[in-house]
Order: structure tokens, then sequence, then C-alpha cells
């Protein structure tokens, strides 16, 4: 009896450090236009910024670089202040 009470205070311990872990304000840098680009438009250094945002709110479509936009050219507008997703230029 004192083992099974030893193994479920570990795994509730566990449980609750997971859920403090993945409350925390980590962020995370990511591509955002900082004017109106048209489509058809071939994106320079002066057309980007990186901002961060939070770790919870990323996804694999969403470059962390500017290398990965700059020369690529939009495939539909995109907003000034928008984040540019990887799907969005060619």
């Amino acid at each position: 009896m004192k083992s099974s009470r030893t193994v479920l205070t570990l795994v509730l311990a566990s449980a609750s450090t997971a859920c403090v872990l993945l409350k925390t304000d980590e962020r995370i840098d990511v591509v955002v236009a900082t004017t109106d680009l048209g489509a058809g438009r071939k994106i320079t250094d002066k057309d980007i910024t990186i901002t961060s945002i939070p770790v919870s709110a990323i996804t694999r479509d969403m470059p962390r670089k500017s290398s990965q936009v700059v020369g690529h050219t939009t495939k539909a507008p995109i907003s000034k202040g928008e984040q540019i997703l990887l799907s969005e230029v060619k």
C-alpha cells in the first residue's frame, strides 16, 4: 500500500510540474511584414522584421529567420504587421 502511494505522489508531482512548464512566458522569434506586400512581390530585408510570440502559438508554417523568406515571392497579399507563413511564399 505504501509503494502505491509513493508512485501516485510521484505521478501527481510530475503532472503538476508539466502544467507549470506549459504556462511559462517563453517566447520565440517569427517573421512579420513591416509593410503591405502585394501578391507576386519579392520580399526584401526592408519588408520584414522579427518579433516574438508565445511558444504555444508557433506552428511549423511560421518562419523563424529572415533568410527563410527574403528573396522569395508572395503568393497572396500579406498585410503590414501580419506574420508571414511559409505557405504564403514561393
